[in-house]
């Protein structure tokens, strides 16, 4: 392998490009598993919308960065194998086919065989080029044909293009055309043509032509590679540009000039003109090429080179945010440990076994210290204040180089289970050696017998000098301040074990631990950042800071860069996150795993590059990671899908959704096309009126499940990462339909009918009550009717039997004996039952309904006693009327009912006064007649109406007071307070559950 410089894509022509190795280009390949139709591209090129074009024996496909699909041509070109296209300047596409010949694919979607209408059948298709008036030139397996004003004209007789021929027109600047065939070098002029021999010796035929951007003619032979420069008098001057031991394919140029070359069996070339002479890289699958055999090249927008091989699939070559540097220069892969950057300008690479390196004026030597063997492993490097580098090792002390020489020191503790993990030299030059058993101080910058020790048997992870002279000392049990010849712990931190410790430039001390993230120290205080800063959780293993105000983290998931500016306002509260930039694998490092068992394992090179080591090697940053702002704006596409089908060419597009009430699941599908890095373009959407806010993503696609009925807007904005948003938002309406059960129409339908049914529910209880209120009305008859059948009857029978033996026990003056006394007071006592008996039978005939108003049950009962025309009965309601509950009614009643009874057939009145008064607390039910009274004891034989009154009295928490006089009238009253009545209003009553029904005495 021939080993050289390249120069990036998209150098600025004003300055010289950087130069960046073969190797440091990040690379990465797609094949059949990765979704490639086919491992053998034979073209690629670049639609209008960023996509790219390829060209497989199973026809065409798209690529976006990301995913592979077929590219939408007629179904009678499906699975036909494609060689070559072309997109003309009118936007017509030409394909050439592999046995169908020559398809004009139009911009309405029409497709026709021009081969087969100009009588060409079968023809194979090698290549397309559109010359500069518009005339097509079509390479074929029988010749060169071109295809002007719709008439194809055959140049037969040049020669046959073979199939390994893929580069086979150029055009010049004088209207001339070069063509390749298997003949040889041809020259035409209208439509006349001679071959061009090569005058070049050892070169082999031609088999590829082709004008760069700069228009320089080159042709490529079997072996090699050869420059045509015009005369001025006609002709071409040649100039061997490279010798190449395998026959060329296909040839290309960037934007900086370089050629780029693809041979058939060797891999690739660069070729990079020096003025006079050219220089040449080389890059084959010995050095990690996916296939030697190159069938295209292509450089995209972005200024990335695609190569299509033979069997190997699709590759992207692209300079990278990060660059390795490792095995092309004689560094293994897997032996970094440790880089220093000096104030020399030299960069220190130390290893694990494989000795020191240092990279002077671009080259990199080995820097071994003489006698130190190169399996020891270097395990931390410093720089004091004079220039000179400390070395510490792992069991083989320090070693000091002055630019000259090295010096060897032993701190006498070396042994395979010790190390010197880390060196400090402190402003006033003191001496600081972190080891696995303690630290160690030298204050006159020396290593020798007189030193101080400090957190004896502690592990030394980190040190950094404060502000303030004193040394912060990061451990694995914990943080230390060494001030004045003494240490303190600084508490409180997230985990005791510290990885790195650095300070930015704008005094902030940040503290890395196992438990990751970052914390910030103040005044022994830390405070740390949690996961809504997004500073990401992970061990971060080093920081460093470069010259533009970020600070750049190393983590065992990549490297991830913020700006110091916003790091500071999370921490002080005023923001409450910021915009990280994630780099991995993607970004040219070739693992993204970053390492900080060694120190540094981060540092910054006078030219401002960073330098960190990985688990694979050491990496740098290019300019393209420093300057990741873009300038033009990027633009999300945006569709839709109902169904499962998650295949972005099947999506529906528009501004405005309808979905019908049957489909509650809507899919957004969106993209950018971003051929470099797709994994930096970060989404976040919003569904107005479903999503309380913003949502980020890096997925191409959100599904919303059964969406509520009703309006909302979807929201899609992209941005690359670390980047604003753009202020762009693509946005789309949508609809959710209402099922027919879900309308306003309905619920009032609904609510119409619930009506409907509690009144219907309502009349049928109401026909339930009354049936069964019927049932006991019919029982309470029968109940009546067999009592006044026979209980009645029973009772007048004894009651005229008691009477006729009454008579008997009497003497003959007709004086009562006590007999006849026992007697009639057994009949005064079956005449009460008898009266007890009838007004029950009345209750139980009584059918009116039940009453809760105590005037309404009396003026009842009052009318159906009615006495005639001899006694008067009045009834005077006085006050407010207050509904009772009905049990209180019914005893209150029975009390008027029996004094008027009493009176009717007692006292012999004239009239009889039902005086019914409400009062604010208490109401009164006075009966009073004017007849014959009595006198003396109420409870005389026979009288039993007084203490059954009494007792109904006694129920209502009533008191019952009877005053008469002989021939003086009776007065019976009841005083009730209402506080011992159970008042009843609608709303006790309906919470109670009672309805008007049939009084039924209870």
């Amino acid at each position: 392998m021939i080993c050289g410089t390249l120069t990036i894509f998209g150098a600025s022509p004003t300055a010289p490009p950087p130069v960046l190795r073969l190797s440091e280009f990040q690379k990465q390949s797609w094949q059949v598993e990765d979704g490639l139709p086919e491992n053998n591209v034979r073209m690629i090129d670049q639609q209008a919308d960023g996509r790219l074009l390829l060209a497989t024996s199973s026809g065409l496909s798209t690529f976006d960065g990301r995913r592979f699909e077929s590219f939408p041509v007629p179904r009678s070109s499906d699975g036909e194998a494609v060689n070559a296209f072309l997109r003309t300047k009118d936007g017509t596409l030409w394909i050439g086919t592999d046995g169908r010949g020559l398809l004009r694919y139009g911009a309405d979607g029409t497709l026709i065989d021009i081969s087969e209408r100009a009588g060409h059948m079968n023809e194979r298709i090698r290549n397309l080029y559109e010359d500069a008036k518009g005339a097509l030139w079509i390479a074929t397996q029988n010749g060169i044909e071109r295809y002007q004003h719709n008439e194809l004209k055959a140049f037969e007789k040049a020669g046959m293009i073979s199939g390994d021929i893929t580069t086979p027109f150029a055009e010049d600047d004088y209207g001339g055309m070069l063509f390749v065939t298997s003949n040889g070098l041809f020259q035409i002029e209208g439509d006349t043509w001679k071959p061009y021999p090569l005058r070049t010796v050892g070169m082999g035929r031609p088999v590829a032509v082709y004008r760069d951007l700069q228009h320089r003619l080159w042709v490529g032979t079997m072996n090699g590679m050869v420059q045509l420069n015009p005369r001025i008098h006609g002709g071409y001057s040649e100039i061997v540009a490279a010798r190449i031991p395998s026959p060329v394919t296909v040839i290309l140029s960037d934007a900086n000039g370089n050629i780029w070359v693809g041979t058939r069996h060797g891999g690739v070339r660069r070729i990079r003109s020096n003025g006079a002479s050219f220089s040449v890289d080389s890059w084959s699958s010995k050095d990690g090429l996916t296939d030697d055999s190159i069938c295209s090249m292509f450089v995209d927008r972005e200024q990335n080179l695609w190569i299509g091989s033979q069997t190997g699939g699709l590759s992207r070559w692209r300079k990278a945010a990060f660059a390795p540097y490792s095995e092309p220069e004689s560094l293994s892969a897997t032996i970094a440990a440790n880089v220093f950057s000096d104030s020399h300008g030299d960069i220190w690479l130390g290893t694990w076994g494989a000795g020191l390196f240092r990279v002077h004026d671009g080259r990199t030597l080995n820097a071994t210290p003489p006698g130190m063997s190169a399996m020891t492993p270097i395990r931390t490097i410093a720089e004091n204040g004079h220039g000179q580098i400390w070395i510490g090792t792992w069991f083989d002390g320090l070693y000091r180089y002055d630019g000259h020489a090295y010096r060897h020191y032993l701190l006498g503790t070396e042994s395979p289970g010790n190390a010197v993990s880390s060196i400090l030299v402190d402003r006033k030059g003191g001496l600081w050696i972190g080891t696995y058993i303690g630290l160690l101080y030298f204050a006159d910058g020396e290593p020798q017998a007189k030193r101080s020790l400090f957190l004896d048997t502690k592990l030394i992870t980190s040190m950094l000098e404060d502000q303030d002279g004193s040394v912060l000392v990061g451990t694995s049990t914990g943080l230390f301040r060494v001030r004045d010849g003494r240490s303190t712990q600084i508490t409180n931190l997230p985990n005791a074990h510290v990885l790195s410790i650095t300070r930015d430039s704008l005094g902030y001390t940040w503290i890395g631990t196992k438990a990751g993230g970052l914390s910030l120290l103040r005044e022994d205080h830390l405070q740390s950042l949690g996961e809504k800063s997004e500073v990401p959780m992970l061990p971060i293993n080093t920081a460093i800071e470069d010259g533009d105000g970020h600070l750049w983290l190393g983590t065992i998931r990549g490297i991830v860069r913020v700006k110091v500016a916003a790091l500071h306002d999370v921490a002080d509260g005023r923001e409450s996150s910021l915009a990280p930039i994630f780099f991995g694998r993607e970004d040219g490092m070739r693992s993204s795993e970053c390492v900080g068992t060694s120190l540094p394992a981060a540092a910054r090179a006078p030219d401002g590059t960073l330098w960190f080591v990985t688990s694979k090697g050491f990496v740098h940053t290019t300019d393209v990671a420093e300057n990741l702002v873009h300038t033009h704006p990027i633009h999300p596409t945006l569709g839709w899908t109902l169904t499962d089908d998650m295949n972005p060419a099947h999506a529906l597009e528009g501004d405005h959704i309808v979905m019908s009430p049957s489909q509650p699941d809507a899919t957004f599908l969106f993209n950018v096309i971003e051929l470099s890095n797709p994994s930096h373009i970060e989404f976040r959407y919003r569904l107005k009126g479903y999503d309380a806010d913003w949502i980020t993503t890096h997925s191409r696609s959100v599904r919303y499940r059964r969406l509520p009925s009703g309006s909302y807007s979807f929201a899609l904005q992209a941005r690359r990462s670390g980047e604003p948003w753009e202020a762009v938002t693509t946005t789309v309406q949508v609809r959710q339909r209402s099922h027919f059960y879900q309308t306003w129409y309905f619920y009032l339908a609904m609510l119409l009918l619930a009506g409907i049914l509690a009144i219907q529910a309502f009349r049928q209880r109401v026909r339930f009550v009354k049936g069964q209120i019927g049932v006991v009305l019919e029982e309470r008859n029968r109940i009546a009717r067999e009592c006044h059948d026979t209980l009645m009857a029973g009772f007048a029978a004894i009651s005229w039997q008691l009477e006729a033996t009454s008579k008997l026990f009497r003497t003959s003056e007709l004086t009562d004996t006590p007999a006849a006394q026992s007697c009639e007071l057994a009949r005064s006592m079956v005449s009460h039952c008898q009266a007890e008996a009838r007004r029950i039978i009345w209750d139980l005939r009584d059918t009116e309904e039940m009453t809760n108003i105590l005037s309404h049950a009396l003026s009842r009962t009052i009318s159906a006693h009615d006495p005639g025309d001899g006694i008067q009965i009045t009834l005077r309601v006085e006050g407010e009327e207050i509904p009772l509950a009905p049990a209180y009614v019914h005893h209150l009643m029975s009390i008027g009912q029996e004094a008027v009874l009493n009176a009717m057939k007692h006292a012999s009145p004239t009239h009889i006064a039902v005086h019914l008064r409400y009062e604010a607390s208490a109401l009164q039910l006075l009966i009073r007649d004017d007849g014959c009274g009595f006198r003396g004891d109420t409870s005389k034989v026979g009288h039993f109406g007084i203490a059954v009154m009494e007792e109904r009295a006694r129920k209502v928490g009533g008191v019952l007071r009877v005053q008469s006089s002989l021939n003086g009238g009776t007065d019976v009253s009841v005083n009730v307070t209402f506080h011992s009545l159970q008042i009843m209003t609608p709303q006790t009553m309906k919470a109670e559950g009672r309805y008007v029904v049939p009084w039924i005495g209870i």
